[in-house]
């Protein structure tokens, strides 16, 4: 089996982290929390941060086998092939999102008018060739483009220093506010899950596992740049504004000669969310070839495509409804794959560490 090398990794996290964060979430999270969302954005970072431990001591005991085997060596078939259903459609509802938010982006920013046609005809193709080609196909891809990309995001960070800017007010926000905000936003975390599900595919050589921990806190560094200069610019009307990224542009769009700086907010949205869907729709397949092992992973594409176009149609085509269903019931779905789904796992390194401690005694 082709393995990914540790960068490419890296750079799949860094995509992660930056799902369903850098364009609404900010603007959300205001609503409730004002600028203290800063602090909600850094506690479920570091809720998020803690899975990446419990991953590489899960791959230092199990460095080739594939995390559906382990669940179901240690917990049965029938609970397995249930956690993999979950995780399904935490990875489908994901790429929903993803969608769903940039769509409404680009509607705004670009035609003015529903355009959904175009946006499936130019993005199902290409997420559909990327995931039959494989996780190390696409990999390589967002490798290639990884410096364009954070280029592009470092410099709306950058440009939005030339507009005016002011210390937010922070501790403004009751704590039932703090914990109802950190409820409502969990679903849009879980950027290490589709590690423990590619385990398998991974290639970790020794000494390399701090390079994901510096991936990991590169983006978030990102992340909260970013929502540390919106609020900076946006100390009033922060709710109003639903494109962070694209909105730090806003009153510097016409900088001397060179003419409108928000194309570079466009193209790094655009490359962001088209590698994002990527990596959902691979996880989405993944599940479904696991749970049903008799279908190969193009009919696991065909069923993503038509589900996607059904969903979107006819049970969430409306953005309100996808971010109404983000904020109420999929954190349900996504307490149970972020925290309670690692915590099994630390459960069965734990067991399994107890039991070859056993042996060694038992041995001497």
């Amino acid at each position: 089996m082709k393995k990914i090398s540790i960068r490419q990794c890296g750079v799949i996290i860094v995509m992660c982290i930056f799902a369903n964060k850098i364009l609404l979430m900010p603007s959300l999270m205001y609503q409730q929390t004002s600028a203290d969302s800063i602090f909600v954005l850094l506690t479920l970072f570091l809720l998020d941060f803690a899975m990446l431990p419990i991953f590489i001591k899960l791959k230092e005991n199990y460095p080739n086998k594939k995390l559906y085997d382990i669940l179901r060596d240690k917990l049965g078939k029938v609970v397995t092939k249930i956690i993999y259903f979950a995780m399904l459609c935490f990875f489908f509802f994901k790429c929903l999102l993803v969608f769903s938010v940039t769509y409404v982006y680009f509607k705004q920013q670009i035609y003015q008018d529903e355009f959904i046609f175009l946006a499936l005809i130019a993005f199902l193709p290409v997420i559909n060739h990327a995931t039959i080609s494989g996780i190390r196909a696409f990999s390589r891809t967002i490798e290639l483009f990884f410096g364009v990309v954070i280029a592009g995001f470092v410099v709306c960070l950058a440009i939005s220093l030339f507009t005016p800017i002011s210390t937010p007010y922070f501790f403004v926000s009751s704590a039932k506010d703090f914990f109802l905000s950190l409820y409502n936003h969990v679903f849009a975390f879980g950027d290490f899950i589709i590690l423990f599900l590619i385990m398998d595919r991974i290639e970790i050589k020794k000494g390399q596992t701090k390079k994901l921990f510096f991936f990991a806190l590169f983006a978030i560094i990102l992340v909260v740049s970013l929502f540390y200069l919106f609020y900076a610019k946006y100390q009033i009307t922060a709710f109003m504004h639903n494109n962070a990224l694209a909105d730090l542009l806003v009153f510097s769009v016409q900088f001397n000669a060179i003419g409108r700086l928000d194309i570079i907010a466009m193209l790094t949205i655009m490359f962001i969310t088209l590698f994002q869907m990527e990596i959902f729709s691979y996880a989405f397949c993944d599940c479904f070839v696991n749970i049903f092992p008799l279908l190969n992973k193009n009919y696991s594409v065909v069923i993503f495509d038509i589900l996607f176009c059904i969903l979107y149609y006819v049970f969430i085509g409306r953005y309100e409804t996808m971010v109404t269903s983000a904020l109420y019931w999929l954190p349900y779905l996504a307490i149970a794959i972020n925290y309670i789904l690692p915590i099994i796992l630390l459960v069965i390194l734990i067991i399994r560490r107890q039991k070859i401690e056993k042996k060694d005694k038992n041995f001497i």
